[in-house]
């Protein structure tokens, strides 16, 4: 019994230091993630070496090639996702997107050409929350993402996988989002912005 404890402690401490860095940067995505959950994702970490690994693996997930339904969480403006994104939108592709006050407003502003384009794509949704995002998310046929950001919008962390119980605890995340979250052509005709 005492052994097996061990053996439990043990484990608890190797998945903290492993996820450390998603843990500690990813808000309350890392509120109430099941431990089986954790082991079945894969981690990637930003290192000296290697800064950009999350994004790498972020890009290697979502692929080049058309997909069936993109729905994301984007607490950040970049140009490298938007054209990532833009490079799997096929002509059934069902895309949604749902970005905070601050992410709209710099879309706007940093890339009107590129924002424009996307509204007018039928197959797009783009929802808008009042709560600043605190993580990035990507569900894309049957594979889930979520990303942790530092306090200077650099990814340094990303989680993922594709076994049924990590995309369940994703999919609860994306929805708990959209739920507080309101189509832009809605807040756009009841005057909320300008």
């Amino acid at each position: 019994m005492v052994y097996d404890r061990y053996q439990e402690l043990r484990t608890t401490v190797e998945r903290a230091e492993r996820m450390r860095e998603f843990l500690t940067n990813a808000g309350s995505a890392s509120d109430d993630i099941p431990s089986s959950v954790l082991d079945q994702m894969n981690i990637t970490t930003a290192v000296s070496n290697d800064p950009h690994a999350p994004l790498n693996r972020y890009l290697t997930v979502l692929g080049d090639e058309p997909v069936d339904q993109f729905r994301g969480v984007a607490p950040i403006v970049s140009r490298v996702f938007n054209e990532s994104a833009e490079a799997v939108l096929g002509e059934h592709t069902q895309m949604e997107l749902i970005v905070d006050q601050s992410v709209l407003e710099r879309s706007r502003t940093a890339y009107p050409e590129a924002f424009e384009r996307a509204r007018d794509l039928d197959q797009f949704e783009l929802r808008i929350t009042d709560e600043d995002l605190e993580f990035g998310l990507l569900l894309v046929d049957g594979h889930g993402v979520v990303a942790a950001y530092d306090e200077h919008n650099n990814m340094v962390a990303l989680v993922d996988g594709d076994e049924p119980e990590v995309i369940s605890w994703v999919e609860e995340l994306y929805e708990s989002i959209h739920f507080a979250s309101t189509p832009i052509d809605e807040v756009q005709s009841t005057g909320m912005m300008e």
